[in-house]
């Protein structure tokens, strides 16, 4: 029986390799839209160029969500899958998966005579971005891993309970793309800038943006994430920090983490193209599990 694991591209994995017998993962790519150019947000992606495009733009940028038959291509090849997604809330990739998956598992029982016993299709809203979606692939990697005869729905249980048990929580000092795309004042994001405010920020219950709270300075962002996570249960677990060109923040943060909690189990990734769009330059994303 063969597992896939898929995700689109908010996801900020980089050379990941899963433990699982017969599993295997998959990339399904967002696009970012800048002055005319079009960027997929593939291993291809020159991410440098991409941040450095959206800085000279003026005008607002964008970016769209897979299309339904990326997601169905994906779906391919393997008997059970799992998919996770960026927030329904601030993308259509959700709802093109769900589509996707609908198409594949009726065209499935039209080859096999309405038997769709052979194929499983599970698509999980995140309802976050970044480090979030990293935390839930390797976590249910390793449940796999640890339960190689786990039924189907015992792995989309299991993948429910962990999503519901996870945070994502963002610190961001460049607001450019918010305020461009309105998903901020540009007034606030002017203020905030010219004064050199770290926006921490987390997503609600349906996953929407939601901001926490202001610091100035990496050093008293990195004590104010730590307190945050320690706010919202976090006791030891996994967590992954992503980072747009600020590993030296994101290894900082990890370490201030480990410090508290000496079983913490923590990476650090850096941003791919949409989270490094939405996050700007040196902004920090942290995913984390609570048990």
């Amino acid at each position: 029986m063969s597992w896939a694991i898929v995700f689109d591209s908010s996801c900020n994995l980089h050379g990941f390799k899963p433990s699982a017998k017969d599993c295997t993962l998959k990339l399904v790519p967002l696009t970012i839209m800048v002055g005319g150019t079009e960027y997929v947000d593939d291993d291809r992606l020159d991410v440098g160029a991409l941040n450095r495009a959206v800085a000279g733009e003026d005008e607002a940028s964008s970016s769209s969500c897979p299309s339904v038959g990326g997601w169905a291509h994906s779906f391919e090849g393997a008997d059970n899958v799992i998919a996770v997604t960026i927030s329904s809330s601030l993308s259509g990739s959700y709802e093109a998966a769900v589509t996707a998956r609908n198409m594949v598992m009726e065209s499935y029982m039209v080859e096999h005579a309405g038997n769709i016993a052979g194929k499983n299709i599970f698509v999980l809203d995140s309802h976050a971005a970044g480090g979030k979606l990293e935390l839930l692939v390797r976590l249910i990697d390793r449940y796999l891993s640890n339960n190689p005869g786990a039924a189907f729905d015992d792995v989309v249980a299991y993948a429910r309970a962990l999503e519901t048990h996870a945070q994502v929580l963002f610190s961001l000092s460049s607001y450019g793309n918010l305020t461009k795309n309105g998903r901020m004042p540009k007034l606030a994001g002017i203020l905030a800038s010219h004064l050199k405010i770290r926006l921490l920020g987390t997503s609600n219950a349906a996953g929407a943006i939601k901001v926490a709270g202001s610091t100035r300075g990496e050093r008293k962002t990195v004590a104010k994430i730590v307190s945050a996570m320690g706010s919202d249960g976090y006791r030891g677990g996994m967590v992954s920090i992503d980072h747009v060109d600020n590993e030296a923040m994101a290894q900082a943060l990890k370490r201030a983490i480990i410090e508290r909690w000496p079983a913490a189990e923590v990476y650090v990734e850096a941003c791919r193209g949409l989270c490094s769009y939405y996050a700007e330059m040196s902004g920090i994303i942290v995913g984390y599990e609570w048990l």
